[in-house]
């Protein structure tokens, strides 16, 4: 950290949806208050929690008065996720599941990124990490020295773009790699003015990425994997999902396939999610969920008539590519306990 004075430095708001999560917050919470950037907000929103973890928020906001608590019906993460912002104070912002960790430099890091390089987001690589062997390896690579970084414009075409393991390894554009995920990113907080996450349904982050992206001039990335994403069997990626979580991630990939257009993007990352109608299909098991996948097969219609032949040829190239990679990654990384 930088020898200036703490409060000098500017204040970063962390919000961490809370939910059931009692068995997993306490080591998350203790990587954000342990950040060698110390000017902070912790933004705690119990989002109707059933468990004890309202009552381990208080105590926690007891003990250090940089945590901030918000106890509210449950409403899913995006409700939360908006309380968060609705709350949030610092000119600069970031998310952390609360069952995820933060290496101790993250935030002095992506703070000192954006700040001298002028960026409007910083961000950070991840590790993919088993639950049962995160805090042992966040104390293995907590002194590692920092990386590389780059500095780009035009994220929403990065993003759209730039996401298969070989095309980032070919062409060296790993640095331009980021995903939806608001975790391992650091925002100016004005980004938010006016946006909001779509309460109530899932890929809330998809849903938002290229209105966020659109709004920015220059994105900064670096190299140094400070964010540690933690895999559970009992996590929502891994259980059984239904056909209405499935249409949402079709709907938000919409979205973000609508602005990537109106943008002169072409959409190759949202058309690769627009092929998760193949589970919804097979989810599909009533009338009702049919009706709902007939809608949505046909607005995914609509939308890949507006591409030229050559971005449909591109989309598929890059989806092909990527689901091989999907695979993979399947069936060892996700597979971590």
């Amino acid at each position: 950290m930088t020898s200036e004075d703490p409060v000098l430095r500017p204040l970063v708001s962390i919000i961490v949806p809370v939910y059931n999560s009692g068995a997993h917050l306490l080591p998350c919470v203790r990587s954000i208050l342990a950040q060698t950037h110390a000017h902070l907000e912790l933004i705690l929103i119990d989002d109707g929690s059933t468990d004890d973890s309202g009552a381990l928020c208080d105590r926690l906001a007891q003990e250090d008065s940089r945590v901030i608590v918000r106890h509210q019906a449950n409403g899913g993460i995006a409700a939360a996720q908006n309380a968060g912002l609705d709350i949030a104070s610092g000119a600069l912002i970031t998310f952390c599941d609360n069952d995820d960790l933060m290496a101790p430099r993250m935030l002095e890091r992506l703070v000192d990124l954006i700040e001298s390089t002028g960026a409007d987001m910083s961000c950070c690589r991840w590790r993919n990490v088993g639950a049962s062997q995160g805090e042992a390896e966040l104390a293995k690579h907590s002194d590692d020295a920092f990386g590389t970084f780059e500095v780009f414009g035009d994220p929403g075409k990065a993003y759209q773009t730039v996401f298969s393991v070989a095309v980032r390894r070919l062409f060296r554009k790993e640095l331009k790699y980021f995903s939806e995920a608001n975790w391992g990113k650091l925002y100016r907080s004005h980004l938010f003015e006016g946006v909001r996450f779509p309460a109530g349904r899932y890929a809330q982050d998809v849903a938002v990425a290229m209105t966020l992206y659109e709004r920015m001039s220059t994105v900064v990335s670096c190299s140094d994997a400070l964010y540690y994403w933690l895999q559970r069997g009992d996590s929502v990626s891994h259980a059984v999902k239904s056909t209405s979580y499935y249409s949402d991630i079709v709907h938000a990939h919409l979205t973000s396939f609508d602005v990537a257009l109106r943008l002169g993007i072409t959409p190759a990352r949202a058309f690769s999610g627009l092929k998760t109608l193949r589970f919804e299909r097979r989810s599909a098991k009533t009338e009702q969920e049919r009706a709902v996948f007939d809608a949505d097969v046909a607005d995914v219609r609509r939308r890949t008539a507006q591409l030229s032949f050559w971005q449909l040829a591109l989309c598929e190239l890059l989806y092909l590519q990527r689901a091989l990679e999907v695979q993979v990654y399947n069936r060892t990384i996700h597979r971590r306990r």
